[in-house]
Formats: C-alpha cells, structure tokens, sequence
C-alpha cells in the first residue's frame, strides 16, 4: 500500500523548502566565515612566528682562498651594519657594511705559515655572529729581519715542511742549514752583516723538492766602538766606526755634556786627566756618519 505524505492539499509547499534552503545557506556562510577565521589567525600566527625565526636569524659567514688571499662573504637578509677581522696577534680591521644584505672582502693576505683569521658579523639590529677559520700559506716563504743594525734573521717556511736553506753573502761560501726538533715546517738563522752593500742569497728547498731563491741588498753599519783605558791619572778614549765617526757626547761625573766634532774619521782617541784615585763615572756615546749610534756607561778608577 503506498502512502502519500502531504500538508494541506499540496504535497510541496515553496515556503517551506525556500526556508530550509536559507537556513542551510546560512548556515554554510556561518562555517565558512569561522573557517576562514581559524585558517587567518592560524596563518597569522605562523608569519608571526616565521618573521620572529627571521629577526632570530645571525649573519652567515662563509672563507675561501684564492692563491695566499683569503676572502669573507657575510650574508643576512636582514642587512649587515659592519665587520671585523684581523689575524691572531694583529689589529682589528673594520669594514662598515651599510645595512647591504651581502658583503665580500677579498684580497687578505694570507701571513707565512698557518694562521687564524677572526671575523666578527653584526647585522642592523645589533646580532653577532663571531667565527674564525685557520689559513695555511700556500707554499715557500722566505722572510727578512734586521736584528740590532748587526744581524739579519733569516726565516723559511712551509706547511708541507722543508728539507733545508742554503744562504750565502755575496760570493763567499753557502751556509746549509736544516729544521730544528720536530717541527719541520720552519727554519730560522741569524747571521753578521758585512761592512759595506752586500747581498745576501738563500735558497729554501721543502719537502716535495721545490724550492725558492730569494736575495736582500743589505748595507752593514755597526755601531761605533767604545774602549776607555786607564793609565795612571789619564783615561784613554778611543773610538772607531768602519763609516766615520760624526759626533762624539760626553759627560763626565754627571757633568754638563761636551760634544766633540769628529768630521768622518774612522779612528778618533783622546785622553781625559783624572785626579788619583777619583771615581770617574763615564757616559760616552759616540754617532757615525749614518746616524748609527752607541753609548758607553761604566765607572772607572
């Protein structure tokens, strides 16, 4: 038996089905506006929280080498306001960055041997980031230094370590020297400069038998000589210099300082009378035609 469900004597009133029709409609703006409310807050929070990850973020600092330079890249998408490095042991050098979001600096001379370069980044909040990276000089070097007017010190390295240096003034004969101890990767010698220009060759050889030649013009010029003698009442002073003496200053028991015009010789003596046994408390110093000097300071009787 079928039946057939009606109101009144419609079996489909528009009224009613207009009104749940609305309902649900309404009913579907209502979800999506709480959807869309959630899924806003919901993505607000994550960009609240990718922007603070952001602000959180350090300057990025990367090395590289190029030959003996080394070269620092700072990144940061936030800019950078500067950056400092320097080698272990040397001043610190400053390169203001200007808010830029990426920095080079090239062109850093590697020192001789293995070093450690500092870097210090800060961005335009004020964050740090503070690294460093150690450096190894790419092959031989051969190094100079005046010791006292007198000497030269001589210094040869290498990372991959060395066999031997041979040096050698002028034409005289090669002096050979070899690493000292265990560590292999440095020679060091001092030797006596010679009166007059001179040159001085040395020849480093390392470990893999490559080698590297290197020569130094060097003009000797040691300092005055100072001999004082007593002979009875008389004190003997004599001074030499292998350029020419220029001036002579003296002062004797603390008195006013006399200076003597010697005029570019090389040998200069002379004598100073004493009482018998008077301390004579000597200060001699003597300048040779290059400006090199030397002071004696002694007690004599």
């Amino acid at each position: 038996m079928n039946q057939i469900l009606y109101t009144g004597n419609k079996q489909n009133n528009p009224v009613s089905i207009k009104s749940i029709l609305r309902f649900f409609s309404i009913s579907l703006i209502i979800l999506g506006a709480i959807f869309i409310g959630k899924s806003s807050y919901a993505l607000y929070q994550n960009n609240k929280i990718n922007m603070q990850e952001v602000d959180n973020i350090i300057p990025q600092i990367s090395f590289e080498q190029e030959g003996n330079n080394a070269i620092i890249t700072v990144s940061h998408n936030k800019g950078i306001s500067k950056v400092k490095y320097n080698w272990a042991g040397q001043d610190e050098i400053i390169k203001q960055a200007n808010s830029q979001k990426s920095v080079i600096i090239d062109n850093i001379s590697i020192p001789k041997g293995i070093n450690t370069l500092y870097v210090t980044a800060i961005d335009v909040n004020g964050k740090v980031n503070e690294t460093s990276f150690e450096y190894a000089y790419d092959g031989i070097a051969i190094e100079f230094a005046l010791v006292d007017n007198t000497y030269i010190k001589i210094t040869a390295t290498d990372v991959k370590g060395l066999s031997y240096i041979k040096y050698k003034w002028n034409s005289a004969e090669e002096i050979i020297a070899y690493p000292t101890g265990e560590d292999k990767t440095i020679i060091e010698q001092q030797t006596e400069i010679p009166s007059g220009l001179n040159t001085l060759y040395i020849t480093a050889v390392n470990s893999e038998n490559k080698t590297l030649t290197k020569s130094q013009d060097v003009k000797g010029n040691h300092p005055p000589r100072i001999e004082l003698y007593l002979q009875g009442n008389i004190l003997i002073v004599k001074v030499s210099d292998q350029e020419g003496i220029a001036k002579i200053y003296q002062s004797i028991n603390n008195a006013d300082q006399k200076v003597i015009d010697v005029g570019g010789l090389k040998e200069y003596e002379y004598t100073i009378d004493i009482e018998e046994g008077q301390n004579i408390l000597a200060k001699i110093t003597a300048i040779d035609v290059e400006g090199v000097g030397r002071t004696y300071n002694g007690k004599n009787y």
